[in-house]
């Protein structure tokens, strides 16, 4: 909704206390001259005021921004004002835009030349999952003479989907072979290491001795982070892996969004090291109503991202609706279970077989921050 809003600066209120003393003036000692600056001083606040409101309207906003981004990766896009005046031109815009998650857009231009667009590029970042279609923005301006303070407030179209950000499960990179790890400790001849892959970047949960020193030196120079070396899972993959996730507890325990937020981070960087490895992959979820979801694709993959962007915790998981769960999965399958609620909350409940892994919501420390709005976040800005 478009609102235009206008409230006295300080040089406005001296202004205004400066032509009412001037006028009080002129009437009290019968002066012209005080009378005239008076009537002078007010008829200059009515033409900055009607300038004013002149200078931030037929502005139009528009963003170069891809639909669908990643969760706490920087991007730069384009921000555009366009001057739809033909004759006047504007004057010392600024502009704020509001994404979720407390993250403001900011960009000023000094001159909006009269049907011509002024475009900058700035730095963005969601820290957090998140969708949406439309999002809050306001225009402000203290020209002319910085008696005034204009705001202008509106929306801009600009639908957005943020993927959650992967992280991937400790188990997975210790254990290596998706649900193999009993039958890799009777052998003791295979290599708990794996072969070597590459290099990639820190993830909680890495260890201090994958390090890759002189790769984190190169990296932390250009203002990158620290560089592990990745190795093969040991033993053989599995063609096929389920993931189930859920909200199950059984002993009361408190719901909270952050772990709920660390979960779906888990989820998604446990389907994207298996798709990495060519391992066929279903997802069960509670929030999907345990509806199984094939990630055969390129696109597949995309779109359950898409989903998880959306998705709310599911209330009221019971057990049985685990084990039914558990139960359609055939036989011997590598099975990994996620949930955001701790292993001890529910673990004791189910008895995994050497074929499940159980992934600790407790592994990380996720920067989770309370939601704040877009209407609270510019209501923040100066």
């Amino acid at each position: 909704m478009k609102g235009f809003s206008t409230r006295l600066a300080s040089r406005g209120s001296l202004c205004i206390g400066i032509s009412l003393g001037l006028l009080l003036a002129g009437f009290a000692f019968k002066d012209g001259a005080f009378l005239t600056l008076g009537m002078f001083a007010l008829v200059l606040m009515a033409s900055c005021y009607v300038l004013g409101r002149l200078n931030l309207s037929r502005l139009e906003i528009s963003m170069n921004l891809a639909e669908r981004i990643h969760a706490n990766r920087n991007y730069q896009p384009s921000v555009s004002v366009t001057n739809r005046r033909r004759l006047l031109d504007a004057f010392h815009v600024r502009l704020y835009i509001a994404f979720p998650h407390g993250t403001l857009v900011e960009s000023e231009a000094r001159w909006i030349a009269a049907h011509s667009r002024v475009a900058s590029s700035i730095r963005f970042k969601v820290p957090m999952r998140a969708s949406g279609l439309v999002h809050p923005y306001k225009l402000c301006s203290f020209f002319p003479l910085g008696l005034f303070h204009f705001t202008l407030r509106d929306t801009l179209a600009q639908p957005l989907v943020v993927y959650p950000r992967p992280i991937v499960p400790a188990e997975i990179l210790r254990d290596g072979a998706l649900g193999l790890s009993e039958r890799l400790a009777q052998n003791s001849a295979l290599d708990h290491s794996g072969e070597p892959r590459g290099i990639r970047a820190w993830q909680p949960g890495d260890p201090a001795k994958a390090i890759h020193w002189p790769a984190s030196i190169r990296s932390m120079a250009r203002g990158h982070g620290i560089r592990v070396r990745e190795f093969d899972p040991p033993g053989q993959l599995p063609e096929a892996c389920s993931i189930v996730f859920h909200s199950f507890s059984s002993n009361r325990e408190m719901m909270r969004d952050d772990r709920f937020e660390r979960a779906i981070s888990l989820l998604v960087g446990t389907v994207d090291f298996l798709r990495n490895h060519g391992i066929e992959t279903t997802v069960h979820a509670d929030f999907m109503g345990w509806h199984p979801y094939a990630l055969n694709s390129r696109a597949d993959y995309y779109e359950f991202l898409a989903i998880l962007a959306d998705s709310q915790r599911a209330i009221g998981t019971e057990k049985h609706e685990l084990m039914l769960a558990l139960d359609a999965i055939p036989e011997k399958q590598s099975t990994i279970i996620i949930s955001d609620m701790p292993i001890s909350s529910w673990g004791s409940d189910l008895k995994l077989n050497p074929w499940q892994m159980a992934v600790d919501i407790k592994q990380i420390k996720f920067p989770f921050k309370p939601t704040v709005s877009a209407q609270d976040t510019l209501a923040k800005t100066a």
